[in-house]
């Protein structure tokens, strides 16, 4: 059972690139130098999964509980 897509496709790109500097600034805070506070590296970490799951799979379950959609109706 597939969900109806709502993220389009250049909202899913930015998504991904979303995710990916969000993990890498992550990466870089452990291996490197401390750049956030302990607050707002929780919420980055949340956030990480969710840019790149609704980015790749192109649902994104709050936009569908406020009936937005970014997709092409054709």
């Amino acid at each position: 059972m597939s969900e109806e897509r709502n993220v389009g496709q250049i909202d899913s790109i930015i998504r991904i690139i979303l995710g990916v500097i969000a993990l890498g600034s992550v990466i870089f805070h452990f291996v490197g130098q401390s750049i956030f506070s302990i607050y707002v590296l929780m919420v980055v970490i949340v956030l990480v999964p969710f840019f790149l799951k609704t980015g790749l799979t192109k649902v994104c379950p709050i936009m569908k509980a406020m009936g937005l959609s970014t997709t092409k109706k054709g």
